[in-house]
């Protein structure tokens, strides 16, 4: 998580991007995901609704609506949607298993 922070301040949106793209499944970076839906560079935004399209939650739900129907940027809203899709998908998928989605 620390690297993520320390990443996501670096001048270089690619720096940004790859960071999050690595981290992207590690434990407590969530907040930090979200919060990088904010950055000024598309390519950064993009990539943290990909990794936040990896978690789950109510929070992470929220974000990409959130991303969906307001970032200025076409292709990341579009992520956004596909995003949204997904987790649909996997929440379908595990209620008609009988498990309990989490969230």
């Amino acid at each position: 998580m620390i690297q993520l922070r320390e990443a996501l301040t670096s001048p270089d949106p690619r720096v940004r991007a790859e960071s999050i793209a690595r981290t992207a499944r590690a434990p407590g970076v969530e907040p930090l995901l979200i919060g990088a839906l904010e950055d000024a560079e598309p390519v950064v935004r993009r990539a943290a609704v990909r990794a936040l399209a990896r978690r789950q939650g109510p929070a992470t739900a929220r974000a990409l609506i959130r991303t969906a129907s307001s970032d200025p940027a076409s292709p990341v809203r579009l992520e956004a949607v596909a995003a949204i899709g997904r987790l649909l998908q996997r929440r379908l998928r595990l209620e008609g298993s009988g498990a309990t989605p989490p969230g």
